[in-house]
């Protein structure tokens, strides 16, 4: 008998916890994102969204590859310069809240050294998705010298 209240305790400990860690889940809503553009670092540098542009060729029906440069210029026709740092964002193709995890990284790409540095924890919240962009907000870091954190605006390519 006292085996088997032993065991319902542990199950009941561990049916707690794993409630308790669902809590943290793909819901969102738990970080708060500025109302500002999208800036932060990249690299230990200041980074603001100058261009965002989907990547056709590596996005898929459900998730856009979205390449982000602190430069400016024609999304889909024009181009970043070579040694350009980048933001990856990988963005589901529905409007929602969601969490940056494991499955939905975000990636700061630093040209200098060539290191991609990933994200697992954050938030992106997608307000809206026409046939040309996608807006939104963003807060996600992989460390203190590459975090991001605003609103953005970006063209869906062709």
């Amino acid at each position: 008998m006292k085996r088997a209240r032993g065991v319902g305790i542990q199950v009941g400990v561990l049916s707690l916890a794993l409630t308790a860690l669902a809590g943290c889940g793909s819901s969102g809503g738990s970080t708060s994102i500025s109302s500002q553009p999208l800036s932060g670092k990249l690299g230990g540098q200041p980074w603001t969204l100058g261009t965002g542009q989907t990547n056709s060729l590596q996005s898929t029906s459900s998730r856009y590859w979205v390449d982000n440069y602190a430069e400016s210029f024609t999304p889909c026709t024009g181009s970043a310069s070579a040694n350009a740092d980048e933001i990856i964002m990988n963005l589901p193709t529905t409007v929602g809240n969601y969490t940056v995890s494991p499955d939905l990284n975000q990636t700061f790409y630093v040209a200098a050294t060539g290191d991609n540095i990933v994200a697992i924890s954050g938030e992106i919240d997608i307000t809206e998705i026409t046939a040309t962009t996608i807006t939104g907000g963003a807060n996600f870091a992989a460390d203190p010298n590459n975090s991001v954190d605003g609103q953005f605006q970006m063209t869906i390519c062709p």
